[in-house]
């Protein structure tokens, strides 16, 4: 099996949004993936309920693979990358593990 953790800590305001309903775009374009990518066998995407500060992330995403070949298919689908440049322009950080 190959596990995919990843945590964003989105800006206060981007394309129009708050964080809140940031929060809400960005699980809802992750949530849309594993119906297009067949590699995909887990895939769990959550808001952050917790009110811990500050220095915490606000949604993340814990995804499973086969293995790291199917992980690697998936991170080049045409709607990941859009997913991913989706992401990108609204977040301040981003942490990654994968195990």
């Amino acid at each position: 099996m190959y596990r995919h953790l990843v945590l964003w800590k989105l800006k206060e305001q981007a394309d129009g949004q708050s964080k809140d309903q940031l929060a809400i775009t960005v699980k809802a374009k992750l949530d849309s993936l594993p119906a297009l990518i067949k590699e995909v066998r887990q895939y769990d995407v959550g808001i952050n309920i917790g009110s811990y500060g500050a220095q915490f992330f606000d949604v993340g995403l814990f995804s499973t693979f086969d293995n790291e070949e199917d992980f690697k298919a998936y991170c080049v689908y045409p709607e990941h990358d859009a997913v991913v440049a989706y992401i990108q322009s609204v977040t301040e950080d981003e942490q990654i593990v994968d195990f």
